[in-house]
């Protein structure tokens, strides 16, 4: 046991954490019983005066804060070397560990209430002319049912108007604003975007854009819009709120007097906002595909829908819209874009056989399809983004982890190869990420599948991925489907389009037959079919070809 002055504790029994400067305990108020926290800062860590004034800065800022939502301090006591803050102790934990406990993400009407009572205590803090600095999940602490803001020790007195510039570059990467990730100065709106970040994962259980590398995460937020889940549509007021706290610009970002004004303040949501186009699950698995395409490609999505847009009219007819898909993904066939712009050209009152502007940047900027559910495939999303981000070799990078180099990564292997890649990961994310590279089952992860999950839309390895392969088999599915539902007969069919009589079908003949099962296919879709018929190389197919592909 430890003691100073009418506090003691057991550094053993009562430890809760560690940090940089000091370690925090449970202990007890031996004169009233209370339980308290007790952070004990080691001194000799204080040897950079800066960091001596941090910590004399937290414990002024923590003196005069009075909100029930910030951590209480009622005391700081001293020895030769060790300085004591007696805390609030907050036996519920942090935000992430609550959030966790929800299962990854909030529901909308809970995380208002957490989200208002945290900002009752930014309140505090700003009505006395503080900006926080270090926002962030870990930093809220519960107990029993009530949050409040802890950690002071990178607050600093400021102008919370958002007239003073600063250049201290302090925080955690993740929730700082890009101002701080740049290095540029800031002000006290830095704080809002970071309150942004916060309610943003509190909701969806993840971060607007991925952030396991700092570069790439520094390029999404200023090339890729601010996107909402499709799956999970939320109140009017909800996301109004998010869109003014993460702008990227300070000038566009809500001051503090716009953050407490807001009707978000007032628990008022508003009206959910469902989405203008109804998706099903085929589509939105199509266009989740695509956005990733145009996240590791960083496509200028609008530029490309201005440039099939000829005519200037804000209007992309049928085949307009699968040749703009056709150049974001080369995998993409005339079905799957006709099937999307069907359901897009239903969802409007009266349908033209048009996809307009804005119907476009429903479907690519609006929302993020992504599957809130699934935490390994957003991780990959994360890994893909360190990969290009940094250029690296993913065979280099496999051959490096395969120890006994059998050409397979065993559970172990992974897993260290993994959290080089993405230090922090925890055993069960890592576990579901396995479960994504080893498409077979087998208990291991060769180079093909590890390749396949990783490598497209990184630029220097696309050149291994045969786009037009893909197309080529999801084309000929779709051929089958068509064969089958019409019940014809292969045999027929072959010998009705031979017309040479050579038992071969050339190209124009190959061409004739598609046009007939399928009249919509664009010549560029029946030359992807041909070369998937025509098995030898030599320009023309068999019947055996032709039976074989189709059977």
């Amino acid at each position: 046991m430890q003691k100073i002055g009418k506090y003691e504790w057991d550094t053993k029994k009562g430890f809760l954490g560690e940090g940089s400067f000091g370690k925090v305990f449970k202990g007890t108020n031996q004169e009233t019983g209370a339980v308290v926290a007790v952070k004990c800062m080691d001194m000799s860590a204080f040897k950079d005066p800066y960091m001596l004034d941090s910590l004399k800065n937290e414990i002024k800022v923590m003196k005069n804060l009075t909100s029930p939502n910030v951590v209480k301090m009622f005391d700081v006591l001293h020895n030769p070397q060790t300085t004591f803050i007696i805390l609030e102790f907050c036996k519920d934990g942090d935000l992430s560990n609550h959030i966790r406990k929800q299962g990854g993400l909030i529901e909308e009407k809970d995380a208002c209430q957490v989200l208002n009572q945290l900002l009752h205590g930014f309140k505090n803090l700003v009505n006395l002319g503080y900006i926080h600095r270090d926002i962030k999940p870990a930093n809220a602490l519960v107990d029993n049912g009530v949050f409040k803001v802890a950690d002071f020790g990178f607050a600093t007195k400021v102008d919370v108007t958002g007239r003073q510039l600063l250049k201290e570059q302090v925080g955690t990467p993740l929730y700082m604003a890009p101002q701080l990730l740049e290095k540029q100065p800031y002000t006290a709106k830095s704080d809002i975007w970071s309150i942004g970040m916060m309610f943003y994962e509190m909701l969806f259980g993840k971060t607007p854009w991925p952030c396991r590398d700092l570069n790439s995460f520094i390029k999404n937020m200023k090339t890729q819009p601010l996107r909402f889940p499709y799956r999970k549509p939320i109140g009017k007021e909800t996301k109004s709120f998010l869109l003014g706290c993460l702008q990227p610009s300070e000038n566009k970002r809500f001051t503090w007097d716009d953050v407490f004004a807001h009707p978000i303040s007032q628990m008022t949501t508003g009206e959910i906002e469902e989405p203008v186009i109804n998706l099903d699950d085929k589509a939105q698995q199509i266009i989740r595909k695509m956005h990733e395409i145009i996240q590791t490609h960083n496509l200028n999505i609008e530029q490309i829908f201005s440039n099939f847009d000829k005519d200037h009219s804000g209007e992309l007819n049928e085949q307009e819209f699968y040749q703009m898909m056709n150049v974001i993904d080369q995998r993409i066939t005339n079905y799957e874009a006709n099937y999307i712009f069907k359901l897009v050209d239903t969802s409007k009152v009266t349908e033209d056989g048009l996809v307009n502007r804005q119907e476009f940047q429903s479907l690519f900027l609006n929302y993020d399809f992504s599957d809130l559910t699934d935490k390994a495939g957003q991780i990959i999303t994360d890994l893909k983004e360190i990969v290009k981000a940094n250029n690296l070799n993913l065979q280099q990078i496999f051959q490096k982890f395969d120890h006994d180099k059998g050409g397979t990564l065993d559970k172990q292997e992974f897993a260290k190869l993994i959290r080089v890649v993405a230090p922090g990961l925890r055993e069960y994310e890592v576990q579901e990420c396995f479960k994504k590279f080893d498409q077979n089952n087998d208990g291991t992860v060769d180079f093909n599948e590890f390749y396949k999950v990783l490598s497209y839309g990184i630029q220097n390895q696309d050149h291994m991925y045969d786009l037009q392969e893909e197309k080529a088999v999801k084309l000929v599915e779709q051929l089958k489907v068509i064969i089958n539902k019409y019940k014809l007969e292969l045999g027929k069919i072959f010998e009705n389009f031979d017309k040479s009589k050579d038992g071969n079908l050339d190209f124009t003949e190959f061409t004739k037959l598609c046009h007939v099962i399928d009249k919509t296919l664009p010549a560029e879709d029946v030359k992807c079919i041909f070369r998937k018929f025509d098995k030898n190389g030599t320009g023309d197919i068999s019947y055996i070809e032709f039976y074989k592909t189709l059977e």
